[in-house]
């Protein structure tokens, strides 16, 4: 059904990285570049608590750090994060991860994924920033 068309070959290698987990095309997108950048996330949708158990926010996409950090990715399309309504609820979450001082946050929308390999990279380079080495999971 690919065969010969253009991406095929990038499209035939993706079949095995499926994960009905993204809630959304450009999360399972994002997913992949990073796939491809050799730093698949640890998890997808994790749902994160602060030390009482107060529930912080859910991240489309997280890898382990050490010392009990995190780095997320959020994914926001227009479907869901465009609305004023959206914005506030996104701030908020992302305020309640970062504040809890062992999460980073990193934000993409579908401007970032039209460049392909930007968001991989991007991923990768801040996981060595943050010491995580290849490898780790």
């Amino acid at each position: 059904m690919l065969r010969g068309r253009p991406g095929a070959e990038t499209a035939h290698a993706w079949f095995g990285e499926v994960d009905g987990r993204s809630e959304s095309v450009l999360e399972s997108f994002a997913r992949l570049e990073c796939v491809d950048a050799g730093v698949p996330p640890d998890d997808l949708q994790h749902e994160f608590f602060d030390e009482s158990g107060r529930f912080l926010g859910r991240a489309d996409l997280a890898w382990k750090l050490p010392g009990s950090r995190w780095l997320v990715v959020e994914i926001d399309g227009d479907e869901f994060h465009s609305s004023r309504m959206a914005r506030s609820r996104d701030a908020e979450r992302q305020n309640g991860l970062v504040s809890d001082g062992r999460i980073v946050v990193l934000r993409y929308t579908y401007d970032h994924l039209r460049h392909r390999g930007h968001v991989g990279e991007q991923v990768r380079s801040t996981l060595a920033r943050l010491g995580r080495t290849a490898g780790h999971r």
